[in-house]
């Protein structure tokens, strides 16, 4: 069988059948990103379609239609009995290929082009749902949605992408936001669900910041136990949140006669959690003091500033600037020949004076908020919750030829992405681009380079682009002074010689397992067979 002839021939990409094994590694990631675009392209053709049935069926007929079987619904029954899907289903796409059609046009371009994928037009639709298509609002919010999604080469996972919208939303429309909080509010509340074999799930709605309180209180408990305890941690967090609901005692299931567990009595481990806010917001200054603006939840993504006095008014609240109070900064002055550039940057000290291998807490915290989230393209694990990653690595037999403790040079990672770096073969590099933007990419073994996030908080937060945090022999003192006579070069790339250095680690790593490969086939040869 043929290509499909009627799709485009960039949409097209795949495995010769009779040679599945000869396809190297680059083309067969090249084809997973040509095939992605190719089903947005085929999706953007079917809303195309269904805007077009809706005009002959529903418009058309809008004052002619009967109680029961209007243009409407003979739409939809059309559209379901062709695809073999649910009335209710067929009337959501109608809506959706009506919404991209008259209220989101460019941002439906995108879908075309191949650069936004199914989930994520659905989610943009959603976050926009409150925005009027007869508003001067939304012609301007497709605009920017859909140059942001164009311009920027990083990927779009569904936590980045949800900020980055509800920010543009925040900023166009910050009433309708308000009362759409209001709305959720007042949908809270908790509801049971029979499952099979005996089981049964329970799930409450609530305010963010009090999900993430309820939480920690269940992780707390649940991992009081010892490092003998039989279940995992989804089954030790089920019993933890029982004997929280419950008041009953949370016991360790290790069965040993010297089980080190301190468990807390349920009632005491509320209090100690409920006694402050353990969750991290950041914000602008004049947000706190009734400006307009927006804030970032950690843990769940961007919120209004209402919601951030709000948080800011509990008396378990403590607020803390993002800079070192008590650190005087380095203002920098670039100097280039005769002309002279004052830059707003200000520089503390990265590095522990004691350890240049470790940050400063104020340098940890710092890349933490500026990151949000885990730096690993689609993951969306808190920042908070990750491990901080040297991306061009520490050297500790000489920090010279190694990474620097900067922040300009650390990011978060999470545990698994972390152990990926340090023990795999991928590689990864941060720099700015030509907008002053922090930009992160992957580099596969095989070469394949991969965007990393196309949104952080520095974009809802541009004065974190002005802060910086440097090891204390990179602090200068005064002004630097670089003429382009004395300006150093380097002798090859910063990813040149760090693809050459994990070159040499790859090397190494792979003399070491085939001499033990070698050694264990040496040890099966000279070891008799058994009777």
């Amino acid at each position: 069988m043929g290509a499909w002839t009627d799709l485009p021939g960039e949409f097209l990409a795949g495995v010769d059948p009779a040679h599945p094994h000869e396809t190297d590694m680059c083309a067969l990631m090249n084809g997973l990103a040509a095939n992605r675009r190719g089903q947005s392209y085929l999706l953007w053709a079917q809303y195309q379609s269904i805007a077009v049935m809706y005009d002959r069926l529903v418009a058309a007929r809008e004052h002619t239609g009967g109680f029961v079987m209007d243009g409407h619904a003979d739409c939809a029954a059309r559209i379901a009995r062709q695809e073999g899907i649910s009335r209710r289903k067929a009337e959501t796409l109608i809506d959706e290929a009506i919404t991209l059609r008259d209220r989101l046009p460019e941002v439906a371009e995108t879908l075309r082009d191949g650069i936004a994928s199914d989930w994520q037009i659905r989610l943009i639709m959603s976050r926009t749902d409150l925005v009027d298509t007869d508003s001067a609002i939304a012609p301007i919010l497709d605009t920017e949605i859909a140059h942001l999604l164009r311009s920027r080469k990083g990927v779009w996972d569904r936590a980045r992408l949800k900020d980055m919208v509800d920010r543009l939303v925040f900023r166009h429309d910050p009433d309708s936001v308000r009362e759409r909080r209001r709305e959720a509010l007042d949908k809270r509340g908790m509801w049971t669900h029979n499952l099979e074999d005996g089981t049964a799930e329970i799930t409450g709605v609530m305010s963010a910041e009090n999900v993430r309180i309820a939480a920690k209180a269940v992780l707390v408990l649940a991992d009081s136990v010892c490092r003998h305890d039989g279940r995992n941690r989804n089954q030790r967090n089920s019993d933890a949140m029982f004997a929280l609901l419950t008041g009953i005692a949370f016991e360790c299931l290790c069965d040993q006669e010297d089980c080190t567990a301190v468990i807390a009595d349920p009632d005491a481990v509320l209090a100690t959690v409920s006694t402050q806010v353990v969750i991290h917001v950041v914000s602008e200054p004049a947000t706190l003091s009734g400006a307009p603006g927006i804030g970032f939840l950690d843990g769940h993504g961007i919120i209004s500033g209402e919601h951030v006095r709000d948080l800011a008014a509990r008396p378990d609240a403590f607020l803390k600037p993002v800079v070192p109070p008590r650190i005087r900064p380095t203002r920098v002055e670039y100097t280039r020949g005769d002309a002279t550039e004052n830059d707003d940057t200000v520089i503390f000290q990265g590095s522990q004076p004691a350890d240049p291998y470790r940050p400063t807490a104020a340098c940890a915290d710092f890349v933490r908020i500026r990151d949000g989230y885990c730096t690993e393209p689609g993951c969306t694990r808190s920042s908070f919750d990750c491990d901080l990653d040297h991306v061009t690595e520490y050297d500790p037999t000489d920090p010279g030829r190694g990474g620097v403790t900067a922040s300009e040079n650390l990011n978060a990672k999470c545990r698994a992405g972390h152990l990926l770096k340090t023990h795999g073969d991928w590689i990864d590099v941060q720099y700015r681009d030509d907008d002053g933007r922090l930009v992160t990419e992957y580099v596969t073994p095989e070469g394949v380079t991969l965007h990393g996030d196309a949104e952080t908080l520095e974009d809802m937060f541009p004065n974190l682009r002005r802060i910086r945090f440097e090891q204390a022999a990179q602090a200068p003192p005064g002004p630097r002074v670089l003429d382009a006579e004395d300006t150093p070069r380097r002798a090859r790339t910063r990813l040149a010689a760090k693809l050459a250095r994990r070159r040499a680690e790859r090397a190494r790593n792979r003399r070491q397992r085939e001499a033990l490969l070698e050694a264990e086939r040496r040890t099966y040869q000279d070891t008799p067979p058994p009777f």
